[in-house]
């Protein structure tokens, strides 16, 4: 009888080679960006540094429709003449916007809590110019009146947005 030997298995020796590539990508990026960060200056950088103290752009007045009511220091619009063809008391307006517009309880919208809010209006929806305009927050402010789907609703609406987007036009 012949006796097979079975021989042990050689030793597989382990790969040290993503241990490896694992400790050169970490010693390569750490290497590379503290580079960077010293060819730039940037040894010592706060956040202060990062913000801004200087001048901020603040954005223009927008306009108001087809011609500006322009209210000067001291004046009421209520005291400013209305051109023909513009919005004025008495005449239909639209809702021009590119979807629902707050109606409010009093003219300004900065600083105000979610209860001055007295309805939305659709847009295209048509309402009625009760009273001269008002300036609040830089911006013209209308007295309205539309017929929404639960009743009349009146408040106040801004003619056109801080950024100058047409809101209200003359029907």
């Amino acid at each position: 009888m012949q006796s097979s030997t079975v021989l042990p298995e050689p030793k597989t020796r382990r790969s040290y080679f993503w241990l490896a590539f694992a400790l050169s990508f970490v010693l390569t990026a750490a290497v590379s960006c503290s580079g960077a960060a010293m060819l730039l200056g940037l040894g010592d950088i706060s956040l202060a540094d990062l913000q801004s103290s200087g001048p901020q752009w603040t954005p223009p007045p927008g306009p108001t429709g087809s011609g500006d009511l322009t209210v000067l220091p001291g004046q009421s619009a209520a005291d400013t003449p209305l051109q023909p063809g513009r919005l004025q008391p008495g005449i239909s307006a639209r809702n021009v916007a590119a979807g629902r517009v707050n109606i409010r309880r009093t003219p300004g919208y900065l600083g105000k809590s979610d209860d001055d809010i007295v309805a939305q209006m659709e847009q295209n929806t048509i309402v009625v110019i009760l009273d001269p305009p008002q300036v609040a927050d830089q911006l013209i402010w209308w007295r309205i009146r539309f017929d929404s789907p639960s009743g009349p609703v009146e408040g106040w609406v801004a003619e056109s947005t801080a950024s100058g987007v047409q809101i209200l036009s003359p029907e």
